[in-house]
This record gives C-alpha cells, structure tokens and sequence, in this order.
C-alpha cells in the first residue's frame, strides 16, 4: 500500500482530470444536452469517475482492493450524527458573520436578490448524497490523505488535504474544510472510510435538505434588515461558539488515534521524515 501512494502522482492525476473535463464538455456540448446536464455529467465524470479509475488501476497493479480502506466497522450513531451537523454549524456561523461584516461595510442594495435556478432535485440527491460521500471519500480520505501520511506528519496532512476538500468545495462555504478535518479523525480512528461515507452522505442531505426548503420560498431576497442584524448577530456567535466547542472537544478526545494509526499501518518506517518526494 504504502509503495503504491507514493507512486501515485498528483500530476498524473491533475492532468487527467483537467482532460477529461475538457474532452466531456466539448463532447457533451456537440450533442447538445442542455448547459447544467453539460456542467453536471462533464463535472461528474471528470471528478469522479476519472479519479475513481485512476485509482482502480493502480490498486490492480500492485493487486489490491478498495476493500482495504472499506473494511466493516461498528461505529456510533451518535457519533456520526453530531460529526455531520457540528462542523456545518461552525462553518454557517462563520460564514454569517462574514456577511453580517460585508453587509454592514458595504452600501445599503450590495446583496439583494438571489439569482433563480432551476434543481432537478431527484438528480441533485443521486449526485449529493449517494454519489459524492462514496467518490469524495475514496479519493480525499482514501488517496490524497493517506499518500500525504507519507510525506507529512497527521497534523500537516489533515489540514493541508482538508483545506484542498474544502476548496473544492469554496460554493458551500467554510463547513467542507472542518468537515475534511473531522473526517480525517474519523478514518484514522477506524481505520475504514465506511463511517466517512455515512458521516458524508448524512451531512449533505442536511444541506440538501436546508437548500429544498429554502428555495421554497418565492421570496428570494436577501437584504439583511438592520433591525435583522442584531438577533443575527447573536445566532450566528452561539453557532461559532457551540461549533468550535465541539470540535475542540472531538479534537482532544480522539487525536490519539491518529498515532495508532500510524503505528498499524505505517509501521516502523520513518515515513514522516521523507520530505523530498516530490509530488
């Protein structure tokens, strides 16, 4: 395993999907399928699917299996659920403050009307919640994490890879990357991508499912009201406070896993000290 990650190359695979999206998007275009089917099925195969085969030969090659990393684990409803919704609440309580902020600086009409879109909300849920915590897992926990244990410390890895997931991600705010972190957590303390999946899949219904509602609304104003502000103010301080409270805790009880980790699947090698692979 550990031979396979470092020669697997970011390059390769960067490459790849920058060519993918490209030859999808002029294909899908020629067979003229509406512009979100184009961005959604080019975005899809680029991102997923290509990375996902990438990954498969490579596992062939040195005769391993996705099951390595997807090994059947117990782990804790409770769990799960409070590692899907705490992050994203941090992530809305930030990312309200930032607007409160902007609003505030900048001249009353800034921000006033949401663009209208059209969601065909069944292919939305297949690509969201199914699809997405299945592919994203297997190559942000899987891949990128795992060859980044073999060039940096846990700490390094979790960050620098959750900061990449996130912004993959910039559209949906700052949640992706917390959720990244924990994510990480979750896998060195299982050691299966399988709790990462449901704690994924969990956490993207519950935005699908603020999204749904939100839109149905026809009101799509988004003018903050200055009597607004203050009780926004405040909500947004108690989500910040009770989100990085939670995760400062999650943080203390379970970083100790990441040295087991470690430990099991990296044994003895002072893997942490080869700083000079390059990408």
């Amino acid at each position: 395993m550990i031979e396979m990650l470092k020669n697997m190359k970011y390059r390769y695979l960067i490459l790849g999907v920058i060519f993918t999206l490209a030859l999808s998007l002029i294909l899908f275009t020629l067979l003229r399928l509406g512009r979100p089917y184009v961005t959604s099925f080019a975005g899809t195969l680029s991102l997923y699917f290509f990375p996902i085969g990438w990954m498969l030969y490579h596992f062939k090659k040195y005769h391993l299996s996705f099951l390595e990393w997807l090994q059947p684990i117990k782990f804790k409803i409770r769990e799960t659920i409070a590692a899907a919704l705490f992050p994203e609440l941090l992530g809305m309580g930030i990312l309200l403050l930032i607007t409160l902020g902007i609003t505030f600086i900048l001249p009353a009409g800034g921000f006033n009307e949401l663009p209208e879109t059209t969601t065909n909300w069944g292919l939305d849920f297949v690509s969201t919640v199914v699809l997405a915590p299945i592919c994203e897992e297997l190559i942000f926990r899987g891949f990128i994490f795992n060859k980044m244990l073999t060039r940096f410390s846990p700490s390094k890895a979790v960050i620098i890879s959750s900061v990449i997931f996130g912004a993959m991600h910039l559209s949906t705010g700052i949640s992706p990357t917390l959720v990244g972190m924990v994510l990480c957590v979750i896998f060195m303390k299982y050691g299966s991508l399988l709790p990462c999946i449901a704690i994924h899949g969990l956490h993207n219904l519950v935005v699908v499912w603020f999204k749904y509602f939100s839109l149905l609304s026809s009101d799509t104003s988004t003018e903050i009201i200055p009597t607004y502000m203050p009780p926004l103010l405040i909500m947004s301080v108690i989500f910040v406070i009770i989100g990085l409270v939670w995760l400062v805790l999650f943080f203390q009880k379970n970083w100790h896993y990441a040295t087991e980790f470690m430990q099991q699947y990296y044994g003895d090698k002072d893997l942490l000290s080869n700083y000079t692979e390059k990408l």
